[in-house]
């Protein structure tokens, strides 16, 4: 065999390595359903995937802000039922024709009502968190760039206060004067507490809005890294396809040049696990 054929051959016999080694990587792929990424590819995917991990944690804080604000609001329907039935109480109270036993009645079952407010109030917390006792409010991490943005801030509605020292401290039904007083504090107080109970409707409304937003910057990360990742089923068959059928080719042409050479390659990929 003249040495432009045997050039030749060994040429396409080359090619069909080549080819194989091909069809055995994009064979893997479709197992796998990944690529073979490149350095860079590779560099990317962490890095992406950093971005959609550090969500995790402002992702956590609304979900801790919105249990805290579930129990507030909780207790608040619990405790406007009360403050109602007082209103009531105080209005009937209020009767001039009342003796003092009726107004001590009324003012025993009164006291009652206030104490159970009270447990109400400071019962209603969560991971050490208080929306209806004390002024501090919660602060909510709802981004990870540590700039003014990434934080909401989310007031009290401090019944306990107003139980303590504000506008529901001291309040009784010891006499119809007393009890008119009573009556106009508590008209206030359920002012307070409802702009209150709005205010954390409020917070929790735009919390929702910022998970949702975070929701899908990490959906974003996630789908690049997918498609970085993942393969093209349909493109990656077609590719095998091609490389198959311009393998059989030329395999076809070694065995029509050079019968031995086709058998020594068809040996050779076989026992290095390529055929």
């Amino acid at each position: 065999m003249s040495i432009a054929k045997t050039n030749f051959v060994n040429s396409i016999a080359s090619a069909v390595k080549d080819s194989q080694v091909k069809i055995k990587t994009l064979e893997s792929q479709l197992v796998s359903g990944k690529k073979v990424l490149t350095t860079d590819q590779q560099d990317t995917v962490a890095t992406l995937s950093k971005t959609a991990t550090s969500y995790t944690k402002p992702q956590a804080s609304i979900t801790a802000a919105q249990n805290t604000i579930g129990v507030a609001q909780t207790a608040i329907t619990s405790i406007v039922k009360l403050m109602r039935q007082m209103e009531q109480m105080a209005s009937m109270a209020t009767s001039p024709s009342l003796n003092a036993s009726d107004s001590n009645n009324f003012n025993f079952r009164f006291q009652k009502l206030v104490t159970e407010i009270g447990k109400l109030a400071t019962s209603a917390k969560l991971n050490g968190t208080n929306l209806l006792s004390g002024t501090a409010g919660m602060n909510v991490m709802v981004g990870n760039d540590k700039t003014a943005a990434s934080r909401y801030f989310i007031n009290s509605v401090n019944i306990y206060g107003m139980m303590t020292t504000g506008l529901l401290s001291g309040i009784k039904l010891d006499t119809p004067q007393n009890a008119q007083e009573a009556n106009n504090s508590l008209r206030s107080a359920m002012m307070q507490i409802t702009n209150g109970e709005s205010s954390l409707k409020y917070a929790s409304s735009e919390l929702s809005k910022k998970a949702n937003a975070l929701t899908d910057l990490s959906g974003q990360a996630t789908d690049s890294i997918k498609a970085i990742q993942n393969i093209d089923p349909i493109k990656v068959k077609d590719q095998l396809a091609q490389l198959k059928s311009k393998q059989n080719i030329d395999y076809q042409l070694i065995s029509q040049l050079d019968p031995d050479a086709y058998k020594a390659l068809k040996i050779t990929n076989l026992t290095s696990g390529l055929s």
